[in-house]
């Protein structure tokens, strides 16, 4: 019986093909959208978990103020470090080295170029030791440098129009340094922070921008081989709440690797179900699509089905065959539709990347290509979805067609 119904479905799908094709089309369209934006968010998500994975797994940084999940601060009156938090810190189990760093916004100038650049005041032996990025040209800062410059490699190859190579001078707010190294190349995620730095004696930072002697910006921390870094972050926010008796109301972060992926889960998580949901309107117009198809069936087809019960068809193969019909269009829109999010998709992806490498911003990060993910359980739940959409927006006229008499659908003209 089924096979039978199955085959007038197909001769009846194949009779109109200009309607079966626009009802297709809503609910391509519909799940195009949803597979090619939830399928690009995945894709962008699962490039920021790999290159989160190779950045700093034993490394803990605390900044001042309460960063919130999402990253949202909760100011406070004075929230800020001391180099007595950074001594407090050296003293907790599994700390290998701590580097405390003060930090300002500042102009530099090389050839009458001037760029807004953001400075770091560092202790160089410290630094040197916390550092895992490396140096392509020169040499790290040391104690006994005062107005020498250690340059992200952004900032000597790409952001002037001329290169700042070693020995070359440059002035950070009128103060003329020398540049005596140059970092090896970040890129990927976080190049507009370390390719675009500039270094300098913490110091002499003090001593430009008149900070007090206590005052810390940020402080790294570089956990022990053999120590797990989310206990260690933990144990340093237990110590430094004490001491500085803000408990339960903490006025600083620890920002440790679990903290900064679960941050962009959140937000990954957010923007995939922002997504969808907008995708999922245009599956709504293409349910809509097929519920007014399979009306309009019904009123051409009252003769048909009349035909029908009086052979023998029982008001229930009716409905079925209505319903058959109804889910076998969003069964082969959805398939249809899979496909073509796939393209979607990955076109998305593709022309970001050639967006951002194509503005300012490609000169100073290092885009990586990003592929759009389609797991077995998205394709398996759009279709079923989309099957599930085709039958219940033909329920209704299914209905209509079995309540039909078949003396009545006979007469039909």
């Amino acid at each position: 019986m089924i096979r039978d119904l199955i085959s007038l479905i197909l001769k009846n799908l194949e009779q109109r093909k200009l309607r079966t094709f626009l009802t297709l089309l809503g609910i391509i369209i519909g799940v195009a959208a949803v597979v090619g934006l939830i399928g690009a968010s995945q894709g962008i998500s699962e490039n920021i978990y790999k290159q989160l994975r190779q950045f700093r797994s034993d490394y803990i940084f605390i900044l001042p103020g309460q960063l919130k999940r999402g990253f949202t601060i909760q100011s406070f009156s004075q929230p800020e470090l001391t180099e007595k938090d950074a001594e407090v810190v050296s003293k907790v189990p599994g700390v290998k080295v701590v580097s405390s760093e003060v930090q300002r916004p500042a102009e530099v100038e090389f050839e009458n170029e001037k760029l807004r650049l953001t400075v770091y005041g560092i202790n160089p032996d410290s630094f040197k030791a916390i550092d895992t990025l490396g140096i392509s040209e020169g040499r790290y800062l040391t104690s006994n440098d005062k107005y020498s410059v250690l340059l992200g490699y952004s900032v000597a190859h790409d952001l002037f129009e001329k290169e700042v190579g070693l020995k070359k001078k440059i002035l950070i707010d009128g103060q003329e340094f020398r540049v005596v190294g140059i970092r090896n190349k970040y890129g990927g995620m976080l190049s507009t922070i370390e390719d675009t730095a500039v270094f300098i004696p913490k110091d002499t930072m003090r001593d430009l921008f008149n900070i007090d002697r206590q005052h810390v910006s940020i402080i790294g921390v570089k956990v022990e081989e053999g120590f797990n870094t989310d206990d260690v972050g933990k144990e340093i926010e237990l110590k430094l709440c004490k001491e500085r008796k803000t408990c339960d109301n903490e006025d600083f972060t620890v920002i440790t690797p679990q903290f900064v992926e679960s941050t962009v889960s959140q937000i990954t998580g957010l923007l995939t179900v922002m997504l969808g949901g907008i995708a999922g309107i245009s599956l709504l117009v293409g349910a809509i699509g097929i519920a007014n198809t399979m009306y309009t069936s019904v009123l051409e087809r009252t003769r048909e089905i009349g035909i029908l019960k009086a052979i023998g068809a029982t008001s229930r193969n009716v409905m079925l065959m209505f319903l058959l019909e109804s889910g076998l269009i969003g069964l082969i829109g959805g398939i249809l539709g899979c496909v073509f999010g796939a393209i979607v998709g990955e076109s998305f992806l593709y022309l970001r990347m050639f967006a951002v490498s194509s503005s300012n911003l490609g000169n100073t990060v290092n885009i990586s290509p990003v592929h759009v993910v389609i797991t077995p359980e998205l394709i398996l739940g759009v279709l079923t979805f989309s099957f599930l959409i085709g039958i219940i927006s033909g329920l209704f006229p299914a209905r209509k067609a079995a309540k039909l008499q078949p003396v009545e659908a006979l007469r039909y003209e």
